[in-house]
């Protein structure tokens, strides 16, 4: 082989290297491993609150005018009437995943993972609208993550999320409306490493099934606009998307303050661009937990949970994963 050969061989060769590092680079941009943690977290924590919380021994609401004085009041889960103007919520939990990065097997690591919140929000009275009620609410949430595993602690980070919601309820019917701008900041150095705007719906209907028994069914669309740091030219709108998510949930209220909450959820995610940038890319998230919450009153409550996540997708760079997570969460609640 003469020397030019040998010379266009070798360039080959770091030209091929080049696009398999490049090609892991914007795969890592498009699937940070922060987002994700993100996105289950707050999947786990809405289904953690899918019904608001729930108090026993309480008259539940009237599905027509006059019911109760037809058969007088039936005593089943009620939620808790909403606060007159502020909701303050400090939350802290501590599970572990077998899956921290959100990689094939076996690059697995597994790891602790601290995440505390607080939210303070803005909640007007209910406005009477028709037969049903209107709730707006706005407010902020700050959540820190923590990582266990010092393979995981570099990626610690931030997410504050500015939100704006409404929610109408017309008897056993629940309709929401909102918009939020998250961004994800590194604990290291406070850069921000991604932003979105998300506006989202949704629809849910509450099936009582007997005193302490209630099933619900919901259904939520939104629209991630999102931002990274442009990186070699590429997209830095990479993990745009569209969210279809289907959540089945049964409340029991064991005793008066304990409450068991079986759950599956499928969420359907069609992204504008695949990691390559060569066309649009589907991923299929399957979700099922359990959650088990001891109520102390309507401020005080600690929960166990355990739940397992199945992800497929048609991104070639992109990796499918299997996650199960298990542990501990308490939470605060001021209303006021």
């Amino acid at each position: 082989m003469d020397c030019p050969k040998k010379i266009r061989v070798k360039i080959n060769r770091l030209l091929a290297i080049a696009s398999l590092i490049l090609s892991g680079i914007v795969s890592l941009r498009a699937q940070p491993a922060a987002v994700q943690q993100l996105q289950n977290t707050e999947q786990l924590q809405s289904q953690q609150n899918l019904l608001p919380v729930l108090v026993g021994g309480t008259n539940a609401p009237e599905l027509y005018p006059g019911e109760n004085e037809d058969i007088g009041p039936q005593r089943i889960l009620r939620v808790n009437p909403r606060p007159d103007h502020f909701d303050v919520l400090l939350d802290s939990q501590f599970f572990y995943t077998d899956n921290a990065n959100f990689a094939e097997t076996p690059n697995r690591i597994g790891s602790g993972i601290f995440v505390n919140t607080v939210q303070a929000a803005f909640t007007p009275p209910d406005l009477k609208w028709g037969t049903g009620k209107f709730a707006p609410t706005v407010g902020f949430i700050s959540q820190w993550y923590n990582y266990a595993n010092n393979r995981m602690s570099s990626f610690d980070f931030e997410a504050q999320t500015f939100f704006v919601a409404g929610k109408y309820s017309r008897g056993n019917w629940l309709f929401g409306l909102g918009a939020n701008y998250t961004r994800l900041l590194s604990q290291e150095n406070y850069d921000q490493t991604y932003s979105e705007f998300l506006p989202a719906a949704s629809v849910q209907r509450i099936f009582p099934l007997g005193d302490k028994l209630l099933f619900a069914a919901s259904d939520q669309v939104g629209y991630h606009f999102t931002t990274v740091p442009s990186l070699f030219g590429s997209r830095s709108d990479i993990n745009d998307r569209l969210d279809n998510a289907v959540n089945l949930t049964l409340s029991w209220q064991v005793t008066r303050q304990l409450v068991f909450q079986p759950y599956y959820r499928f969420q359907f995610s069609n992204y504008k661009n695949n990691t390559a940038g060569t066309s649009d890319r589907n991923d299929y998230l399957n979700s099922f937990g359990v959650t088990l919450a001891y109520y102390f009153n309507r401020s005080l409550s600690l929960r166990t949970f355990f739940n397992y996540n199945i992800k497929q997708t048609d991104d070639p760079f992109t990796p499918a994963y299997h996650e199960a997570n298990g542990g501990l969460g308490a939470s605060l609640d001021f209303k006021f």
